[in-house]
């Protein structure tokens, strides 16, 4: 075994983390964090949980396949432990598992903590835009916005980096993030980078960091040629931003918003997570805009999460998930040559909210598949929680929701324990490497 240098100066003995590590992360979790929380935030961890052991659970199997192939990621986040000033991205794409965020909360916890905390990068007004939005920010509005997503039939405006864009036509619009600190991580930002179309057609945007301040004016005619972003660096941190549209020429008459990316000027890993409910391979398939955008996170790895929907699907077939999934792996390629990938697995549902689901087994069959093929890296995610039938035991530990698909907050925590911890161990073993 080797010993390396840790960010705090000390020494860490590389060894394999055992079930221990599950135990750790969701006591974690259960306890109350520091500074600004939501209300009722906090979960009660049934005792089941904190014991660690679910004989349903596929603990051996809890590993990155091809984890080899994520060396690049580890060589940074062994720089940052060993106080780099860099910073690693992470883009997480899914459905509504993801969406919720608590799977990537529970990731992106531990990894902060562990290499630090870079902020809590893109984020998107989900409430505003009418449907849920994560824990750990809130967003509100003066007005309505237009709403499209990768998963409509009508995609005005197009959807871009966050699965979902918004527009309005009133001049005076605005939109207000709030961020909440949670699990010893202060998500205060000073640098707030707006996604957006920038053209003479669009309103200028003013960015405040309190309500009644003056703020930033900030023109939305692009600098250079296929310009999408304006950032503002504040003064002081903040865990308010306003972001307004003003005209300021008779040509203006729209805005159109992309994303948030909220970040402390601090090196560290962004974790950035983008969930739409409902989604398929084929719907983020069908958003050029997605793709074209992600070149803006530079992620270093992207984590796809899909799947869950595509077994709902009775005529469903390996060749059609094969090919949806290389569209994806193009289309990411393309634009951000030098990500790496991991293509994760559905876990087992109910079909029908009754009936033990079949089709899951083709979706489940055809990533691996394709991970191998493709030479990405891939977590069997379905495996590692007890592969078919596994949704009755899911169910049995009250973390299944009636709907038979979702999960409640503990069964998603205890699934991103499992995320971490099989990141966690390939990093290990590329040290002691």
């Amino acid at each position: 075994m080797k010993l390396i240098n840790t960010r705090k100066g000390g020494i860490v003995l590389l060894k394999s983390i055992n079930k221990l590590l599950i135990i750790a992360c969701i006591l974690a979790f259960a306890l109350k964090s520091k500074g600004q929380v939501i209300e009722n935030d906090s979960i009660s961890v049934p005792d089941s949980i904190a014991a660690g052991e679910f004989p349903f659970v596929n603990y051996e199997a809890d590993t990155i396949i091809n984890g080899a192939y994520l060396s690049p990621l580890f060589s940074k986040l062994l720089k940052l432990e060993n106080c780099d000033s860099s910073v690693v991205s992470i883009l997480h794409i899914g459905d509504s598992h993801i969406q919720a965020d608590f799977i990537t909360r529970e990731v992106r916890k531990n990894m902060q903590l562990r290499f630090g905390n870079a902020g809590r990068g893109l984020v998107f007004p989900l409430r505003v835009a009418g449907t849920n939005e994560p824990n750990d920010y809130r967003s509100s509005t003066n007005v309505g916005w237009n709403v499209a997503k990768v998963i409509g039939v009508t995609k005005s405006p197009d959807p871009g980096i966050s699965g979902i864009s918004m527009s309005t036509g009133e001049s005076g619009a605005f939109f207000d993030l709030t961020t909440y600190n949670h699990d010893d991580l202060d998500y205060a930002f000073n640098q707030v980078t707006l996604i957006h179309t920038k053209d003479s057609l669009q309103y200028d945007c003013r960015f405040t960091d309190a309500p009644m301040k003056f703020g930033y004016l900030m023109s939305a005619l692009p600098l250079e040629p296929k310009e999408i972003t304006t950032t503002v660096t504040f003064t002081h941190p903040a865990n308010y931003v306003r972001i307004q549209a003003e005209q300021t020429e008779a040509g203006q008459r729209l805005s159109t918003i992309n994303g948030v990316i909220l970040q402390n000027g601090k090196p560290g890993v962004l974790y950035h997570s983008v969930g739409i409910n409902g989604a398929h391979y084929s719907d983020y398939n069908n958003s050029p805009l997605f793709f074209r955008q992600i070149k803006v996170l530079q992620p270093d790895l992207v984590i796809i999460s899909l799947g869950t929907n595509e077994g709902a699907n009775i005529k469903v077939t390996e060749d059609d998930i094969m090919a949806s999934v290389h569209t994806m792996l193009q289309n990411i390629k393309s634009v951000s040559p030098a990500s790496l990938i991991l293509i994760t697995t559905p876990t087992d549902d109910y079909f029908r909210k009754k009936y033990k689901n079949p089709y899951l087994e083709t979706v489940h069959r055809a990533l691996v598949k394709i991970a191998e093929t493709e030479k990405v890296a891939c977590w069997d995610l379905y495996t590692v929680t007890g592969g078919f039938g596994s949704c009755i035991e899911w169910r049995n530990a009250g973390m299944l929701q009636r709907d038979g698909i979702h999960f409640n907050k503990q069964g998603y925590v205890l699934q991103g324990s499992l995320l971490y911890k099989a990141l966690n161990d390939s990093y290990f073993r590329y040290g002691a490497d």
